[in-house]
């Protein structure tokens, strides 16, 4: 997980600004403790369960044991309630702000989010630690990396933001070519994926979910040249899927 890219501009067909930054694993700072913890777990809890509601089993957690800045646990909702899909959600992430860059707008309407990301309902979760191998606890290990990453660099997550593996996009993790990440709210897709709002929470704090979206190279590449607006038309041509698929085919640069 290293992040060495250097800092340039570039400007995408579409006219859409790129800033590519270095994220390198030689800025990392020393252990800080958690200050904030489950500040809003409560109301989140209430929220996305309301949305995808799960009667038969109960939802079950990959508790985070040791915690530097925020304590980031991953919650997974099994498949039920005619939804044949896991819906694996962090919570910690919005604890703290994210760091946004200086502009003319409310930096509290994206300063604080959480990630989302689906499975398939045959995924093997195995015990709810590592020990269900690597080909199958990868997204959850990107899903505590990913949603610590703001935090760490002192940055942001937010709608159109790509992040590969590294410069050469290494593979995500064991039984995938897939080398970066792709960030979309949360938005409907047919009856069976509902969309996740922002959620307003009792203090006025505004929470934004994130769905994380494991991408290969070319595709992240085809983002950062053709611009936003193209990708997704991409998406709708292909008729993207909510699903993670490990396998899938590569939707450009075959």
């Amino acid at each position: 997980m290293g992040f060495i890219f250097k800092r340039n501009k570039k400007i995408s067909k579409d006219g859409t600004k790129v800033d590519l930054i270095n994220y390198s694993d030689d800025d990392n700072r020393s252990w800080k403790p958690v200050t904030e913890s489950g500040k809003y777990l409560e109301e989140m809890m209430e929220y996305i369960e309301g949305i995808f509601p799960c009667k038969e089993e109960k939802p079950f957690v990959f508790h985070e044991i040791v915690s530097d800045m925020v304590h980031i646990d991953v919650n997974i909702i099994p498949p039920d309630n005619g939804r044949d899909y896991y819906v694996l959600w962090t919570s910690g992430m919005s604890d703290l702000p994210m760091t946004l860059p200086d502009g003319d707008y409310d930096k509290k309407e994206y300063e604080r989010a959480e990630l989302f990301q689906f499975l398939p309902k045959d995924w093997k979760f195995g015990k709810i630690d590592a020990a269900c191998g690597d080909e199958y606890y990868w997204p959850i290990r990107w899903l505590k990396y990913l949603a610590r990453f703001p935090h760490e660099y002192q940055t942001w997550l937010g709608t159109g933001h790509t992040l590969p593996n590294g410069e050469d996009y290494e593979p995500l993790g064991e039984g995938t070519k897939m080398g970066g990440f792709f960030f979309l709210p949360v938005v409907p897709l047919g009856e069976v994926y509902p969309g996740v709002d922002p959620l307003i929470c009792k203090d006025g704090t505004k929470l934004n979910f994130l769905w994380a979206i494991p991408m290969y190279q070319e595709e992240i590449e085809y983002k950062l040249e053709e611009g936003f607006e193209a990708m997704m038309d991409l998406f709708t041509e292909v008729n993207f899927p909510r699903m993670l698929d490990p396998k899938r085919p590569k939707y450009v640069g075959e």
